[in-house]
This record gives C-alpha cells, structure tokens and sequence, in this order.
C-alpha cells in the first residue's frame, strides 16, 4: 500500500479559506435572507392573529348590537302606538265616540281646534260638548286617558242641565288634547 502523502500547508489554508467562503457565501445567501422572510412572516403571523381576535370580538359584540337593536325597534313600535307620527283623525274620532257610547255620553259638536307644535311633538286640539250624569262623564274621561295613544282632557267646564238637581245631568265642554311626535 502506498503511504499517505501528507497534505501541503498551503492546501490546507487553500481548503479553510475556501471553506469560510462557501460558509460565508452560504450564510449571505441562503440562511440570513431566510431568517429575515421567517421574522417577517411570524410579525405577520402575529398581526393577522390579532387581528382575527379583533375581528372575532366585534362579531359577538355585533351580535349583542343586534339583539339590543331588535329590543329597540319593539320599543319604537310600542312608542309608536302611544305617541304616532300622524294624528289619525277619523279612528280618533271613532274611539271617542265609542268610549261615550259606552257610558251613553251625548256627544256633539266637535271642533278641531289649533295645532301647538313643541319641541319633539305636537299637541292637536279638539273642543267637544258632552252631556251625561258626573259619574259617567268621570269614566268616560277615565277611558279616554287610559287609551293606548296619549292623550288628556284639558279645560273642562261642567254645567247643570236644569235647575232640578236631582237628575243630575250636566253639559259641559272640554278640550282634548291629542299627542303625536313631530319626526
């Protein structure tokens, strides 16, 4: 067998130095641009997480919106009924005179009066005669403020009808006030 030569200094700082270039050339090339594409990918990793979780919470906060919405809009709908945008007149009418059938109130003479505007309503006005016994009169106007749409009686004047008092019957006026909101 042959014996090994052994290798000449100037290969051995030849092979080093063209070992520390290739490690060189491999860690410029290769494996510092690959760390720097993982770093920016985990930064994006991290930012999307996050915004996921961001995104995640305003979903159930969106639910909680809708469901409060929801609740608000049955609330409007009942705010609605009590204080609507219209005055509705001729149902208006009807149920008055309904209410005063009940208590077998005459009713007559109805006066659409003025129009006062407020702030966030409106007050429409209607002057009616009436006749009928205290008690009566007392429940028809009872009714009548206990209607689901708010309304109230103002300035009423109640007279006797004859000079027996013992029948009991009285006429009077009143003014109805009639309540709607001004959108």
């Amino acid at each position: 067998m042959a014996e090994a030569k052994p290798v000449p200094k100037e290969q051995k700082v030849a092979l080093a130095i063209i070992g520390i270039i290739g490690l060189y050339m491999f860690y410029t090339r290769a494996y510092a641009p690959q760390g720097k594409q993982i770093k920016e990918l985990k930064k994006k990793i991290e930012s999307n997480c996050k915004k996921i979780e961001d995104i995640k919470i305003k979903i159930r906060r969106m639910a909680q919106i809708e469901a409060e919405f929801e609740k608000l809009k049955g609330r409007v709908k009942e705010a609605e009924k009590k204080l609507p945008k219209s005055e509705e007149l001729p149902g208006l009418i009807r149920r008055i005179t309904d209410i005063g059938k009940k208590y077998n109130i005459e009713i007559d003479n109805l006066q659409i009066g003025s129009l006062v505007s407020k702030q966030y309503y409106q007050e429409h006005l209607y002057n009616f005669r009436i006749k009928a016994n205290y008690h009566k009169i007392a429940q028809f106007f009872t009714d009548v403020c206990q209607e689901e749409r708010i309304m109230s009686v103002r300035d009423i004047r109640l007279t006797p009808v004859s000079a027996d008092k013992e029948s009991g019957e009285l006429e009077g006026t009143f003014v109805l006030v009639v309540y709607t909101y001004k959108g």
